[in-house]
């Protein structure tokens, strides 16, 4: 006999009433809200399906070691910046301005600035092109010629100037050249502003009033450098084209963008030294392009040994110059001329310039 009880039009009847639907309930408003964000997903990948964008047109980096060594140049910036839009009213404005100035450890601003300058390269549509080449290479096992990001790589341990010989690196390098020398025209206006006002300073009652002695403010501006927070990590977009990522840096706050500084002469690499800079920042670069960086590449190819020494002379002349003041006037030079002026020309080097 069949296991089934029921008879067949009895067994169709439960089939019907057991597929039919249950009383609606009215859905409860919070659990309405808890849908939308799995809505919203699902139509932006409809929209993605329907206008045909990549999956991979945006992306976010494994490792951001090289934003946050970039970060360290970017806070001068932002310094730099902040101290332009205080006006010369009291002697808390020099007050400030040393604090801020004298903030900043030689090995990080240096370390900062080919960081930056590595980002500056990345983001170049020229620089993505000529790397979307490269990765486009294939392996030839018969030869021993690797294709891909491994060849690459290779390609850049044989010979550390082959990123610059690539067609699309020059304009990558005119950028960087570009900010450097604009950068340096921002910073050494407001130098040359300070020793200006020192001069006009000295007509001025506070300008010649005696402050605080100079000991004591080195150390509170010792003081105001250890307590600051880390720098802030910008926000980029990281647009991505065949597996080469840029970070887009018009997407961040001001201070990130390559055009920060003023409009300056004649950008131009005048030294050996400055080509082997130049080979880091582009090797920095691609490694954050095809996002294969960590701390460590960060840590050994983010340097620049002639800039290190040369803030680590200006930062010591300016506390030297600190030391022998009395009067804000006499505070306002020092900072123009050591804390402005001669950081202007330690980063501006690599393109040729003084600061000037």
């Amino acid at each position: 006999m069949s296991r089934n009880k029921l008879g067949p039009r009895k067994m169709l009847i439960a089939r019907r009433n057991s597929s039919s639907p249950m009383k609606k309930s009215k859905t409860p408003r919070a659990g309405r809200s808890a849908c939308r964000p799995y809505a919203l997903a699902v139509a932006l990948m409809a929209g993605f399906a329907t206008t045909g964008v990549a999956a991979d047109t945006l992306a976010q980096p494994k490792d951001n070691s090289l934003e946050r060594a970039a970060a360290n140049y970017i806070r001068y910036r932002e310094d730099v910046a902040a101290i332009e839009a205080m006006p010369f009213k009291n002697a808390e404005v020099t007050r400030e301005a040393h604090r801020r100035l004298a903030g900043h450890e030689p090995d990080k601003l240096a370390a900062g600035w080919v960081a930056y300058a590595a980002l500056v390269v990345a983001d170049q549509p020229d620089f993505a092109e000529a790397l979307e080449k490269e990765l486009k290479k294939k392996t030839k096992k018969r030869k021993g010629i690797l294709g891909g990001i491994d060849g690459l790589m290779s390609n850049i341990s044989a010979n550390p100037s082959f990123l610059r010989e690539l067609e699309g690196t020059k304009p990558a390098v005119d950028a960087v050249l570009s900010m450097a020398v604009q950068d340096g025209a921002r910073i050494s206006a407001l130098g040359e502003s300070f020793k200006t006002q020192a001069y006009a300073m000295q007509k001025t009652s506070w300008g010649k009033q005696r402050i605080s002695p100079s000991q004591t403010r080195i150390t509170e501006a010792a003081d105001y450098r250890r307590s600051r927070a880390e720098p802030a990590m910008p926000t980029f977009t990281h647009p991505s084209n065949n597996g080469v990522m840029a970070p887009s840096l018009a997407s961040a706050t001001e201070t990130w963008s390559a055009d920060w500084g003023a409009t300056s002469g004649e950008a131009r690499v005048t030294e050996k030294n400055a080509e082997v800079v130049i080979d880091r920042i582009l090797y920095l670069a691609a490694r954050y392009s095809t996002d294969t960086l960590n701390p460590k590449i960060v840590e050994v190819y983010a340097r620049n040994t002639k800039s290190e020494r040369c803030l680590s002379m200006a930062k010591l002349t300016l506390d030297q110059c600190i030391a022998a003041t009395r009067t804000p006037y006499e505070e306002a030079f020092c900072l123009g001329e050591h804390g402005l002026n001669d950081v202007a020309t330690c980063t501006g080097w690599v393109a040729g310039a003084d600061g000037s």
